[in-house]
């Protein structure tokens, strides 16, 4: 779990992982510079659970180096990621672990509520399919970097791009590039928080940089980035309407 300036929906967030029904987790918060009391509420909870780890960035180093920072960390067979703001249902790593192994794959994911500001319901919510491949994600991406699951040994052979915008897209493109398997679980096991002051609210700036994967990362054709960049326009529309 990244953090910066996060003091205000933090505790629900950890709060989300001790209540999980799977207890043998291990949770690293790693805050990346914050000016408020990220820290105070961390260091506290830490104190009092000792399955939380509570680690500082010595400078700001980013939502993506500070993930693969704690992923360096892990020492479990799995590696699970969730935002500061973002809520987990009880039984996400159960169920998901669940799936993985039933499917016998190595990349787990989940269908999720989008809530808002006051966890009020906000958009529509984001039902995913049970399969994803490399192409199915580059027509739209239904993989969301807090209903991740990831068999520890996959994600440290590829961790997060730091180059690029939307690094958790750019993670799943590869892992599924790479021929590894992903699972989904239809069940609503995640809420995604969606603000006005988050990266994924400015739509220009996403719109943007998912061209950059395609054409500098990815280094489609010209035309095929055009007709993915459509499919991703009207997949954006219809999530966020």
């Amino acid at each position: 779990m990244p953090a910066y300036n996060a003091e205000r929906f933090i505790e629900e967030a950890i709060a989300s992982v001790q209540a999980q029904s799977y207890e043998n987790w291990e949770l690293f918060v790693i805050d990346d510079g914050s000016k408020d009391r990220t820290k105070e509420i961390v260091k506290n909870l830490a104190e009092n659970d000792k399955r939380i780890r509570f680690l500082i960035n010595e400078k700001n180093m980013g939502v993506a180096k500070t993930r693969n920072r704690g992923i360096d960390l892990s020492s479990g067979k799995y590696v699970a990621f969730i935002d500061s703001d973002d809520v987990w249902h009880k039984d996400k790593l159960k169920k998901q672990l669940e799936k993985l192994k039933e499917k016998d794959a190595g990349i787990g994911y989940c269908s999720y509520e989008i809530i808002g500001e006051n966890g009020e319901k906000a958009k529509e919510d984001y039902i995913v399919s049970e399969t994803a491949t490399f192409k199915d994600i580059l027509k739209e991406n239904y993989i969301q970097c807090s209903a991740m699951l990831i068999r520890s040994d996959i994600v440290k052979r590829f961790m997060f791009n730091t180059e690029f915008y939307h690094e958790d897209y750019i993670l799943g493109l590869d892992m599924l590039r790479a021929g590894e398997k992903a699972a989904g679980n239809k069940e609503l096991l995640l809420k995604w928080r969606y603000l006005e002051n988050s990266r994924s609210f400015n739509k220009r700036k996403s719109a943007m940089n998912r061209w950059r994967i395609y054409r500098n990362y990815l280094k489609l054709p010209f035309f095929k980035s055009v007709s993915l960049f459509l499919n991703y326009a009207a997949a954006g529309l219809k999530k966020y309407r």
